[in-house]
């Protein structure tokens, strides 16, 4: 059964852009929480071509009722042409912590 709460994942070129991206989603109460994974190999089709970069992974954790507003704020700062973007439903989880992002998003 699924909950309320989803992960977005997304991918950036530089730290810089992933804490800035992170710190604008949580101050804004788009989400209550980013983790930034360094160190991510990223292979990929681009223009024709293939590619092959370092990234870093944001996983962002948010309430369904944020997902456009999370979607937006990744466009407006990204760096990318064509930023990653993949929201994953939550199936199931901690109760406590669903009900701390509830307290911080509300």
């Amino acid at each position: 059964m699924a909950t309320p709460y989803r992960l977005v994942m997304t991918t950036c070129g530089t730290q810089t852009q992933a804490r800035d991206i992170a710190r604008q989603l949580v101050t804004n109460k788009q989400a209550a929480c980013v983790n930034i994974l360094p160190s991510v190999e990223s292979i990929y089709m681009w223009q024709g071509e293939v590619t092959q970069d370092s990234e870093y992974k944001l996983m962002i954790k948010t309430h369904v009722d944020f997902v456009t507003a999370v979607m937006e704020t990744i466009h407006r700062l990204h760096a990318y042409d064509v930023p990653e973007i993949q929201v994953i439903e939550v199936g199931a989880g901690s109760r406590d912590y669903f009900n701390w992002i509830d307290e911080v998003l509300n």
